[in-house]
């Protein structure tokens, strides 16, 4: 019954993403720009800055400042690590959600657990790469953050709402920074 809940509540999850918005990586007909390699790669896991891709689909879509996208990358790294960690104390005080099923699936667990099972098939959680933005999904800001595991890395892929609320979580296939 447990398992029933959690892949419902995933491919709700899934699904809410998707149809948040009409525009798909075809319909703008325009490539993302590759950024210039950083030092980050050489850095530990998890401890590289940033970076805003101010050139990419969402800056397009919508002017996100420099600082507003700084900002929600920062969290998106913090709430990767924090989720695929299980720090359950953490989820729960230190990011805000919008109200309804995002809320109660991070207070009741049951979001640690459906990531917690993957991260487990995945191997040895190595860290997080640079994070970067994605496309917009109507009121919706998407971060990707890529993230190392010994056997099958994969990338947290985070919506923020308008208000800077996180309104969903995926996983998606593994992509580096662009």
């Amino acid at each position: 019954m447990r398992k029933k809940a959690l892949v419902i509540l995933m491919a709700a999850a899934v699904f809410a993403l998707a149809g948040c918005g009409d525009k798909t990586d075809k319909d703008t007909g325009k490539e993302d720009k590759k950024q210039e390699e950083t030092s980050a790669e050489t850095e530990a896991p998890g401890e590289a800055e940033p970076e805003v891709d101010m050139e990419g689909p969402a800056a397009e879509a919508e002017q996100i400042s420099e600082s507003d996208g700084r900002k929600l990358m920062e969290t998106a790294v913090a709430f990767t690590e924090d989720l695929i960690a299980a720090n359950h104390d953490n989820l729960v005080n230190n990011y805000e959600y919008e109200e309804g099923d995002m809320k109660t699936s991070v207070e009741n667990g049951e979001l640690e657990q459906a990531i917690s099972s993957a991260a487990a098939s995945s191997g040895e959680f190595k860290g997080t790469k640079a994070a970067w933005l994605g496309d917009q999904a109507g009121d919706y800001t998407n971060v990707q953050v890529p993230c190392e595991f010994a056997e099958q890395p994969w990338n947290m892929f985070i919506s923020f709402a308008a208000d800077g609320k996180i309104g969903g979580v995926h996983t998606d296939v593994y992509k580096e920074t662009p």
